[in-house]
């Protein structure tokens, strides 16, 4: 792919930052975003700054470390040194010596004045390393012409740490000599060099090709650095002086080490300039905000036309990377919007979408948006039904799963067979002669579990308890049976549950709604504003579902504001058309007079008559209503869960509307459940609760997302910061100017009247109305009128607000003490301003001096996601996050945190299926597990798919592959997305392949014995006593060379030929007696 990008952006600038940094000092920044657009930011910085000739990126892992390569040499045309050392825990000397050269070759390019970017691990940064004078002396320097002895050369090079190679192919701090000839591989260059020394004189000095077995060009002289010092005393920013910038990124440091690692970044502060990225602002002359959010994905490729048509009408220039630029410039061509494909330097052009094409075998950049610059760099990951050729339900699974799977060093992990341990990595092992990949997890007492790679899936990421750290398994224990045992019991009740609930639904004769689509179509011509591709999407799902003569049972998850209630009024026109009677329940009062107001609003120039049930009616007026629900004179009535009380009764009730389900109570989502196999149902939900986020994404229940903004609404400008009554004053009179009103969240009743009186004396200017749930509801629902009628200026408020009240005039949230939220709930009560076309701004404000972990991961997702839509996707990292929760209830809590949300969900599935099959679930015999141990070099090279989680990820999909049209279109996906397919990476598919095979053979085990012998090689099946006689006789008749031996089959690798993989494919065949059609990918 291209590099130095950020020239395409030459007219763009965080011009003020770049400004300061002309001066030494260290700023703080926050907004930076994601690696992609600290990069991109950095990049303006090595611009503007002339003398910024080297950069020293600091980040927390090895993952982050990728990550920062791939975008710094895409933005800044820079080359990327990183510092990659290998984990040496046993103290392996040939791993030290590795990585005492990577450390040299890093400090000498750190030496040359070179335009480099350096990415080192905080765990390396905080190191010793030999002074810069010292590691120069040390240099051996040749120049063509110069007089030397060539005793007291080899000394000079054996004084350096160089070790002669008894082969001609050598590796870095290695020499071979032949003649007069010397080749040696300095541990600072990226090639050999050739020496020919005459009788005291050099004759020639080049570097060599040992690949191609070519000099290269002849050069005038060559520096040979030291593979090490004796003495490392310095820290490393003394290679990085005057005119450099070191990058502190926000490093996740461990408490204990923390007063360390702060001390050490005191040492830069002297000899360069230094950058902080932060995810909060702070109060300081020396921070900066930027404004660049991430980007989410398009759930379709109408909304990402939608949003781009929007931005390029206010002259955003916009950068996509695709690997699919035809049909891209298809659909923009279809749609009429304006591109251009980029292929010079010139800066881009605003009006249209200008597109970079990006090479089968090359990166995707990770996509960012910044609405002051605006700047939009969006890529094909983006665009889910561009980039998935898999149904929509696959990819929101895939979605939930990356959560779910998604893995980083010391992640607490769950193996399937092992238990709970920690993911140390991704480990390459060389046995026998063949290097294979494997997940490195450590147990309790210090042991380590090797997982190979086709065996990935039965990996997956520990999510829990967020207050304490699982137990770790003791491998070979019986503790891990005995608890998964307990936990499968669980499941089997659970899923016997939600199946005979589905079951019952999915049986039931339901009624299908006709109604007259003339009169709907009139009716939807009164809704006054345009429809956003999502809600055309959403409302033809819900009529579609709900033309079907089985009882709909369909989510729908959007925004605050995005338009629910149109489809659920849309919903609620056409059962009213075909005869029937609509509830529509809300969790509160105050919700359900709002969506009263609304419905009689559309619907009364149609004859429906619709009625509320609460408190708002008098008892002879709710008597009225109760009778006329009877007789079926009422045709819609919109209340509370009063509506779900024994006393009400339907002459014809057809649909349901649930508003926010997670905000009911126990009883009450009891009574809904009853409900479902009976009548349509229809979920509205802005952020689902993880039950029913889990039960909707696997199949048991329909979801939709409503992921457009309506037109004109602007996305909320999130601020975390430290408390601040200055901060506050200020947000408040601002708001007060421009006629709008302030929420001011504070969740402890019995403080809050306290807090009240503070921001009375703080804002004298500001009138002031306190509400919680303490309060009568008669007076809490007065007190919340009053706000919204403009009596008041701020709301000082518990959470009651987090539940869907519309206050259009509320555009500044001030939530105090932020750090104490779940991220779903922030995201809720973020939703409560923006929701006119205003500008809307919410400050979190937490008040301890170090914020901890979890609570900074959730303070910083609800910043990222700050673009409009995200709801979906915030419950998905909130259950990543915060824990189990209530994932399955109340009564499950504790086995999740045993076992984990991913490895219990794992379990309930396989009961679910079981029970799906008609099997019965306690007569469930432990599926056959197949381990592939063959003489072929597999895994994933380091050059192929260099990110880290990516790889992760590909490992994972491979791993679970459970037939052959799988893994052929997994193939087909990999190749798209990485470029042809290498050797190693074939070799991979090909295990798989056997492994699917031998699975279908019933065996346990696929083996190579005595691999270095020629004659004694031999492969070996164990076989399980679900293997049939005749189909061994099958197999024998095929190649009578193979052996019965008790359980195990064996036969020479000669008997089996030179194509001895293919064969052994086909004796695997002939063992199982079928195989499904499409057999080995490869034909």
């Amino acid at each position: 792919m291209s590099s130095n990008l950020i020239r395409l952006f030459s007219d763009v600038s965080d011009k003020e930052v770049c400004e300061q940094f002309n001066s030494d000092g260290v700023t703080t920044i926050s907004g930076g975003g994601n690696f992609s657009s600290k990069a991109f930011f950095l990049s303006q910085i090595i611009n503007s700054k002339k003398d910024a000739h080297k950069i020293l990126w600091i980040v927390s892992n090895y993952q982050e470390r990728d990550q920062v390569i791939l975008a710094m040499r895409m933005w800044s045309g820079f080359h990327v040194e990183p510092l990659v050392l290998e984990r040496n825990e046993t103290r392996n000397d040939d791993i030290e010596r590795l990585n005492k050269i990577k450390t040299t070759a890093f400090l000498s390019k750190a030496l040359s004045k070179q335009n480099n970017v350096f990415v080192i691990e905080y765990t390396d940064a905080l190191q010793f390393y030999p002074k810069p004078e010292d590691l120069e002396m040390g240099v051996v320097k040749v120049s063509t012409g110069q007089k030397t002895d060539a005793v007291a050369f080899f000394n000079s090079l054996i004084a350096a740490g160089y070790e002669v190679s008894g082969d001609k192919f050598i590796t870095k701090g290695q020499y071979y000599r032949s003649g007069d000839l010397i080749t040696i591989f300095p541990v600072n260059t990226d090639l050999p060099v050739v020496i020919n020394i005459g009788f005291d004189t050099v004759d020639k000095v080049c570097f060599y090709n040992q690949e191609t077995g070519t000099n290269m060009a002849d050069v005038d002289s060559v520096s040979i650095y030291p593979v090490a010092c004796a003495l490392n005393s310095v820290s490393i920013f003394d290679y990085f002086g005057k005119g450099s910038v070191i990058v502190d990124d926000d490093v996740e440091v461990p408490d204990i080490d923390m007063p360390k690692y702060e001390e050490f970044l005191k040492k830069a502060d002297h000899q360069a300039f230094r950058v902080n990225f932060t995810s909060f602002m702070e109060e300081s002359s020396y921070h900066h905000h930027l404004h660049y959010l991430s980007v989410l994905k398009y759930q379709n490729i109408l909304d990402f036309i939608s949003d781009v048509k929007e931005k390029i009408t206010t002259e955003w220039k916009i950068l996509l990377f695709t690997k699919n630029t035809d049909e891209y410039t298809g659909v923009f061509e279809d749609k009429t919007v304006k591109y251009e494909t980029i292929s010079g330097e010139k800066p881009l052009t605003p009006f249209r979408v200008n597109i970079i094409h990006v090479k089968k075998d090359d990166v995707f950049p990770i996509a960012f948006q910044n609405p002051k610059l605006k700047v939009f760099v969006v890529t094909d990951r983006e665009v889910i039904d561009l980039n998935e050729k898999k149904k929509a339900d696959d990819a929101k699974y895939r979605v939930f799963s990356d959560f779910l799977t998604g893995l980083k060093v010391n992640d607490y992990v769950v193996h399937t067979d092992h238990g709970i341990g920690i993911f140390m990595g991704l480990y390459k092992m060389t046995v026998d002669g063949v290097t294979r990949e494997y997940l490195k997890i450590g147990y309790a007492e210090n042991d380590k579990l090797f997982v190979p790679i086709d065996q990935a899936d039965r990996v997956s990421k520990f999510i829990g308890s967020a207050d304490q750290p699982p137990r770790l398994t003791r491998l070979g224990s019986a503790e891990w049976d005995t608890i998964t045992e307990k936990v499968k019991k669980e499941t089997e009740k659970i899923a016997k549950e939600l199946l005979d609930l589905y079951a019952r639904r999915e049986s039931a004769k339901g009624f299908a709604f006709s109604g007259d689509d003339k009169l709907l179509e009139k009716f939807s011509e009164t809704f006054p504003y345009e429809e956003t591709p999502g809600q055309l999407r959403a409302i033809s799902d819900v009529l579609s579902d709900m033309e079907k003569d089985k009882p709909m049972d369909r989510l729908v998850c959007g925004d605050v504001g995005f338009g629910k209630t149109e489809v659920a009024m849309r919903a609620a026109f056409k059962a009213v058309m075909s005869g029937k009677q609509v509830a529509l329940i809300s969790p509160i009062t105050i919700l359900t007079d709002q969506h009263y107001k609304s419905f009689k609003r559309r619907m009364d120039d149609f004859h429906i008559r619709i009625e509320m049930l609460s408190r708002f009616r008098s008892q002879a007026e709710q008597k009225k209503i109760l009778k006329g629900l009877k007789d079926g004179t009422v045709d819609v009535v919109i209340g509370t869960h009063r509506l779900l009380q024994s006393d009400i009764e339907f002459k014809n009730l057809g649909l349901v509307i649930v508003d926010e389900e997670q905000r009911f109570g126990v009883k009450q989502k009891e009574a809904l459940k009853s409900l479902r196999t009976e009548v349509d149902i229809l979920t509205l939900t802005a952020t689902p609760i993880p039950r029913t986020l889990n039960i909707s994404l696997h199949g048991l229940r329909d979801i939709t997302t409503i992921t457009t903004p309506p037109p004109g609404r602007q996305p909320i400008i999130t601020e975390v910061r430290r408390f601040s009554y200055n901060l506050i004053r200020n947000s408040i009179l601002l708001e007060i100017e421009r006629k709008g009103q302030v929420y001011f969240l504070h969740n402890r009743v019995q403080t809050i009247d306290d807090m009240a009186s503070k921001l009375k004396s703080l804002v004298p200017e500001a009138k002031f109305v306190v509400t919680h749930g303490k309060l009568s509801s008669s007076e809490l629902e007065k007190r919340i009128m009053a706000f919204k009628d403009g009596e008041f200026d701020v709301l000082v408020s518990s959470t009651i607000i987090e539940n869907g009240i519309d206050l259009p005039n509320a555009n500044t949230l001030i939530v105090n003490n932020a750090e104490k939220f779940g991220l779903a709930q922030l995201y809720q009560l973020r939703g409560r301003v923006g929701r006119g076309r205003k500008q809307a701004y919410a400050y979190f404000l937490y008040t301890q001096q170090r914020l901890q972990i979890d609570a900074k991961k959730r303070l910083r997702a609800i910043v990222e996601a700050s673009e409009l839509g995200s709801g979906f996707q915030i419950a998905m990292k909130d259950l990543e996050i915060r824990g189990a929760g209530d994932i399955l209830g109340a009564n499950q809590h504790g086995s999740i945190n045993i076992v984990g949300v991913s490895h219990f969900v794992r379990m309930l599935n396989q009961a679910v299926e079981e029970l799906k099959s008609g099997g019965s679930v306690k007569a469930e015999e432990k599926p056959i597990e197949v381990s592939i141990e063959l003489p072929i070099p597999a895994l994933i090279p380091d050059d192929y798919i260099a990110n880290f989680k990516d790889k992760i990820n590909v490992y994972q999909k491979l791993a679970s592959a459970d037939n052959f049209k799988f893994l052929s279109e997994l193939r087909a996906e990999i190749e798209e997305d990485f470029g042809a397919i290498p050797n190693e990476v074939g070799n991979l598919f090909r295990i798989l392949e056997l492994k699917l095979l031998a699975k279908a053979a019933n065996l346990t085990n696929v083996k190579a014995e005595n691999v270095h012998s020629d004659v004694d090689r031999q492969i070996i099946l164990t076989m399980s006593d679900k293997v049939k006689p005749e189909n061994i006789m099958n197999m024998l008749e095929y190649n009578p060379k193979w052996i019965i031996s008790g359980t195990k089959l064996k036969c020479k690798f000669n008997d089996l030929g030179v194509h001895w993989v293919d064969e052994l494919a086909e004796c695997l065949k002939k063992l199982h007696g079928k195989v499904e059609r499409g057999k080995w990918i490869r034909e």
